[in-house]
């Protein structure tokens, strides 16, 4: 009687091994490009909601309202860079700046950057619901070599809704991270 030997050879586990580290290394760049996609869509969400909920609040306390990104958590910041977070606030002196602090949303991983248009650092809503000036339109990317972004665009009406970042906001705020 012979005994049947069972297990496997040291070729098929070396063969199934580089199998294996074939398809992870196929699969990590496409992995990061989808944890950059969730990240951005992560902050785009947020940040439509957030000028959603100002809107609101203009509205229903009949004053104006004011979205700023901040850096310290109490004072606007005067540049267009939002990616260390912003707040709202109602601004009944109209000097553009909150007189109290209604919400804050904390700052963005350090490869997620947000960038205003230029000359337009914050956005205020009037009581009627409507954002003056020109369209505002704030620009997020992801820094780690992906080179997509997505723009959230507040109408002159107020109303706020989600794009693809064009080509020369995209290039803005890319280079904001340099």
């Amino acid at each position: 009687m012979r005994s049947r030997q069972r297990g496997i050879t040291l070729i098929e586990m070396m063969m199934t091994v580089a199998i294996a580290g074939i398809l992870i290394a196929m699969g990590v760049p496409a992995l990061g490009s989808m944890l950059a996609r969730s990240h951005r869509q992560s902050a785009e969400g947020a940040l439509r909601a957030s000028l959603m909920h100002a809107r609101e609040l203009a509205i229903t306390r009949s004053e104006q309202v004011v979205v700023c990104p901040t850096r310290d958590g109490r004072r606007c910041s005067s540049d267009d860079l939002w990616q260390g977070g912003w707040m709202i606030g109602p601004d009944a002196d109209h000097d553009r700046e909150p007189d109290a602090i209604l919400a804050r949303f904390d700052a963005m991983p350090t490869n997620m950057h947000i960038v205003s248009s230029q000359g337009r650092p914050r956005v205020v809503f009037q009581p009627d619901g409507s954002a003056g000036g020109s369209n505002a339109q704030l620009t997020i990317c992801h820094t780690d070599g992906v080179k997509e972004g997505r723009a959230v665009i507040v109408a002159n009406s107020g109303r706020v809704r989600i794009a693809a970042a064009d080509a020369a906001h995209l290039g803005i705020c890319l280079a904001s991270a340099h």
